[in-house]
């Protein structure tokens, strides 16, 4: 979906606005030339009834030298007087109607001014600037299927229009986000990195750490803690940055880290919002946490153990379910709280080779976001092979569940026998 930039519209209004001014011009222009017009011909006016003051004053001098000469009585030049009189108070009357008012072009001109500056400061006032620049393409995209089937659908057309338009990163883009709806977060990570050689985003570089950490099990040692820490280098309070950085400190133990890190996050964002509600619950948790500093060598023992297994095990399969697992197939196994939030504290994903398939479960696979998986009593552990790839549980999917599972068990076995 093609959007247009939000300038075009201002400079549409822009175009109207010039239009408007250039006609208001115009149209005073052309008054001021009819105007002159009417005045030209008034100037010719008033010659010609000067000419004809100038004939009734010599007809008055004539009246004159005939009463003087006897030519007529005083009755005759009272009345023949009387009568040129009228005629010169006929054409002062016209001339003085006629008189036209010009109106000069600075009128005009100060109108045209008045709207440009009026619309100028509404534009300012009610308008967006901002919006000038079209909106970045992390932001454009957004994924609207919501069911299994939906998410399938569109996954099927937007890798075919990937293919049609190579270069096309919304198309990238899309295909990544409906990956990563469906938890299959490698998938969403290859797409990501073909968008960022097309449009190469702060926030994409930390959606794409997001999704290989996840793909490693929420791991964030390597390319995940490089990108996000190359884009705090350019931009140290970006949101998306610092919240991931302290998702990734935590589930690595660096409880410190990641309060420092959650807390510049949380100086960024309103304060009655629902991610600084989100901030402040997971800062109250690092709070909770003992405050006391262990000695470089404890804290470095500490980092080590991390990554150790706190649940281990393997997965069977009955060999009417082996039948029905097609070469390839991913095997995930992951480890749930039994109240609250489903969102797994450790997940595993491989693909199987031969059966049982052994497991280990770590506070470093967890979804970067507490509670982790050694702070729970027990959990609830489930294996599921996806008939679709996706973890996201579906029909026709295999797969068990074992509740009341206690952390640090050794040997726990999952036993798939049917759907």
């Amino acid at each position: 979906m093609t959007l247009v930039p939000p300038g075009l519209g201002l400079l549409f209004a822009l175009l109207l606005l010039g239009a408007l001014a250039a006609w208001v011009l115009h149209r005073g222009l052309k008054k001021q030339a009819s105007t002159s017009a009417d005045a030209e011909a008034s100037m010719g006016s008033d010659v010609q009834a000067a000419a004809h003051r100038r004939i009734q004053q010599q007809h008055l001098i004539d009246l004159d030298h005939a009463l003087a000469e006897g030519r007529l009585n005083t009755a005759q030049h009272a009345d023949a007087r009387d009568e040129v009189l009228r005629h010169v108070l006929a054409d002062a009357s016209l001339a003085q109607g006629a008189s036209p008012v010009v109106t000069t072009p600075g009128r005009w001109l100060w109108i045209v001014a008045a709207l440009v500056l009026l619309s100028g400061l509404s534009y300012l006032l009610l308008g967006a600037p901002q919006t000038w620049w079209p909106m970045p393409l992390s932001q454009r995209v957004q994924i609207t299927a919501t069911t299994p089937a939906q998410l399938a659908e569109q996954t099927r057309v937007w890798q075919q229009t990937t293919q049609q338009r190579p270069e096309d990163a919304e198309a990238w883009l899309t295909l990544a986000r409906l990956h990563a709806a469906q938890n299959a977060h490698a998938l969403a990570e290859q797409a990501l990195a073909r968008v960022l050689t097309l449009s190469p985003e702060p926030d994409l570089w930390i959606e794409r750490a997001q999704m290989k950490a996840l793909s490693a099990g929420g791991v964030y040692a390597g390319a995940p803690w490089q990108w996000i820490q190359e884009v705090l280098r350019v931009q140290p309070m970006h949101l998306n940055a610092l919240v991931l950085a302290g998702s990734a400190a935590w589930s690595e133990k660096r409880h410190a880290a990641a309060q420092g890190y959650w807390q510049r996050a949380l100086s960024l964002v309103p304060s009655e919002s629902e991610a600084a509600q989100g901030l402040q619950q997971a800062l109250a948790q690092v709070a909770e946490m003992p405050q006391a500093a262990p000695s470089a060598s404890a804290t470095s023992a500490s980092l080590a153990g991390d990554a150790q297994p706190v649940i281990r095990g393997e997965v069977r399969v009955s060999p009417e379910v082996q039948g029905q697992i097609a070469a390839g197939a991913t095997l995930f196994v992951y480890a749930v709280a039994e109240e609250g939030s489903r969102r797994p504290v450790a997940i595993w994903r491989g693909t199987p080779t031969s059966w049982p398939v052994p497991f280990a479960l770590s506070d470093s696979m967890g979804m970067g976001a507490p509670p982790v998986l050694s702070s729970l009593a027990q959990v609830r552990l489930v294996a599921r092979i996806p008939k679709t790839g996706s973890a996201q549980k579906q029909a026709g999917d295999l797969q068990v569940e074992l509740p009341g599972v206690k952390t640090g068990v050794q040997g726990v076995v999952l036993q798939i026998t049917g759907r």
